[in-house]
């Protein structure tokens, strides 16, 4: 309940000024992040008025590694301790899902629902890349629902080619991560 954690949220607070940054992240990381990414590509979809609630339990987190309570320069102290925007958050599981379909890691009810685009009888240089992915026919409900089919394809297909060529599921998760961090925080 809410309660529980505003209660904890201020016991942390006590404290926060005897603890080094490096512990106050990893607080942070074990107590907030493990939370907010805890099958978070469900979350694809969800309202922006209710990121905006996750949002500020992150927002709150970087101010306590931080030690400042103020809310200004709140996206700066984020962009300090390379944290990714909840919604970022959201679209790094969707790739790393979508990445782990395509190699084969992925369970078979995913791995179903990914489709390499089939290239057109026109000669064009986009129809020939074979890692772009096939966009399901709009569906509203589909899509109010943020179902993964529908959000995954054109997410996969805005990230740069090199990325999607990664070798090593380690490399695509690196290189991802800052990709998104450069595009959540214009780089």
């Amino acid at each position: 309940s809410s309660g529980i954690n505003a209660e904890y949220g201020a016991n942390l607070w006590k404290i926060a000024n005897k603890l080094d940054i490096n512990l106050r992240i990893k607080l942070v990381n074990s107590l907030v992040h493990s939370r907010l990414d805890y099958c978070n590509s469900l979350l694809t979809g969800i309202s922006s008025k209710d990121i905006v609630k996750l949002q500020k339990v992150q927002n709150s987190a970087a101010r306590f590694v931080f030690g400042q309570r103020s809310w200004r320069g709140v996206t700066k102290l984020r962009e300090k301790l390379h944290f990714l925007p909840v919604r970022k958050r959201i679209e790094y599981k969707l790739c790393l899902m979508v990445y782990k379909a395509l190699n084969g890691a992925a369970p078979s009810y995913l791995c179903e629902l990914v489709q390499r685009r089939e290239p057109k009888s026109r000669n064009l240089r986009i129809d020939s890349d074979v890692t772009r992915l096939a966009t399901p026919a709009w569906n509203y409900v589909a899509t109010m629902n943020g179902a993964f089919s529908v959000a995954a394809p054109p997410l996969w297909n805005s990230l740069p080619i090199a990325l999607w060529e990664s070798p090593k599921l380690e490399t695509f998760k690196d290189n991802l991560k800052t990709v998104l961090f450069w595009r959540a925080y214009d780089c």
